[in-house]
C-alpha cells in the first residue's frame, strides 16, 4: 500500500507512486551555510529549493531534503524555514544530541506532518529515543546496519534481519509509526548490495525504503569526471537502485535534482506503465503522465523530410 506523508505518497510496489528525490542541504562545504553556528543564507537557499521543486514537480516526482543541522541553537530557525515549503524534510546530524533537540524542536514547530526523524541507529541514546518519543514526531529512517561488525551487516539477509529483531521494535517504542528503512551506502560497489537488499526488503515489506548512493559518490564533480560521466554515474546510480526498489533516493547536493531526476521520471514512467498493463490502479499525479508521455507523442508525430 501507499502511504501519505502530508500531500505526497511512498511505499507500496516499485512503481506505483512516484521516487521521492532528496536533496541534502545546509552541510558543511554547502555555500548556503554561513557560520557552524547554523547561520544560513536564506534567500539563497529559498531560490535553490524553489528551482528544485520547479523541476521534480515538471516530472511529477518528489523534492524532499536532507537538512544537516549544525547546532541544537539552529534548530529552530531551520526548521521553521524549511516548514514554509511543505515538502518531506528528513531531520539529521551527525550529532545525536543535535538531532534529539531537533525533534523536539519540530515537534514544538506542529512539523509533524513532514518531518522524518534521520534516524535510528543500534546504538542511539535512550536520551534521542525519549526525544524522539516526546516530540510526537511518528515517521523515522532506520539505518540498517551495525558498524560493530561491517561485515556481516553488509549482507542483505543481515541488514534485514537486524531491522526486524532490533530495529523495528526499537522504533515502534519510540512512538514511530512509519519507517523508512535505509540500506547503507559504503563505496561505490555496495551500491549493488544496497539494491540487493533493497530487493529482498520490499519483497517481504511495503513500508518505504531506500538509501544515500551519494555516500559514495561525493568525489565525483565536473572537477574530476567528465559532463558526460557525471550524469551517468549520478543518474545510473539512482535509476538501478529505483529499479530495486528504492521509494527514495538521497542524490546529494541540491544541484544534481536537475540532473536525476529526468533518469528517475523516465523509470518511473515505465515502472507504472507496467503496473497498468497488471491492471494496478495508480495515483492520479503519477510521473506516467510527465517524460513517457512526452517521448510517446514524439513517437507519434510524423517525421518530416530535412528535419
Amino acid at each position: 500500500m501507499l502511504y501519505a506523508v502530508g500531500k505526497y505518497k511512498i511505499g507500496g510496489l516499485v512503481g506505483e507512486g512516484p521516487t521521492w528525490v532528496i536533496a541534502t542541504i545546509l552541510y558543511h562545504g554547502d555555500k548556503c551555510l554561513l557560520s557552524p553556528k547554523g547561520d544560513f543564507d536564506r534567500n539563497a537557499l529559498s531560490t535553490k529549493l524553489q528551482e528544485a521543486l520547479s523541476i521534480t514537480s515538471e516530472y511529477k516526482l518528489v523534492l524532499g531534503v536532507d537538512a544537516v543541522i549544525p547546532s541544537v541553537e539552529a534548530a529552530s530557525q531551520i526548521l521553521s524555514f524549511l516548514g514554509e515549503f511543505n515538502i518531506p524534510v528528513f531531520i539529521d546530524s551527525p550529532s545525536p544530541e543535535v538531532r534529539a533537540k531537533s525533534y523536539l524542536a519540530a515537534g514544538e514547530l506542529g512539523l509533524g506532518e513532514y518531518a522524518i526523524a534521520n534516524g535510528l541507529y543500534v546504538n542511539s541514546p535512550p536520551e534521542e529515543l525519549d526525544a524522539l518519543r516526546e516530540s510526537k514526531l511518528k515517521k523515522a529512517v532506520i539505518i540498517a546496519f551495525d558498524p560493530r561488525d561491517p561485515y556481516k551487516y553488509i549482507q542483505p539477509e543481515s541488514r534485514i534481519a537486524l531491522l526486524e529483531e532490533r530495529l523495528i521494535p526499537l522504533a515502534r517504542n519510540a512512538g514511530v509509526e512509519l519507517f523508512f528503512a535505509d540500506f547503507v551506502v559504503l563505496d561505490p560497489g555496495s551500491i549493488a548490495i544496497c539494491g540487493e537488499t533493497l530487493r529482498l526488503f520490499k519483497s517481504k515489506y511495503g513500508e518505504p525504503a531506500g538509501c544515500a548512493p551519494a555516500n559514495a559518490l561525493g568525489s565525483v564533480s565536473k572537477s574530476t569526471v567528465s559532463v558526460d560521466e557525471l550524469y551517468g554515474i549520478h543518474g545510473g546510480s539512482a535509476a538501478y537502485l529505483r529499479m530495486m526498489g528504492a521509494d527514495f533516493v538521497m542524490i546529494g547536493p541540491l544541484g544534481r535534482v536537475k540532473y536525476v531526476t529526468p533518469v528517475l521520471a523516465m523509470v518511473d514512467g515505465l515502472l507504472g506503465y507496467a503496473l497498468r498493463r497488471q491492471g494496478i490502479r495508480l495515483p492520479e499525479e503519477h510521473p506516467i503522465k510527465g517524460l513517457l508521455k512526452k517521448v510517446q507523442r514524439l513517437f507519434a508525430q510524423p517525421v518530416l523530410p530535412g528535419t
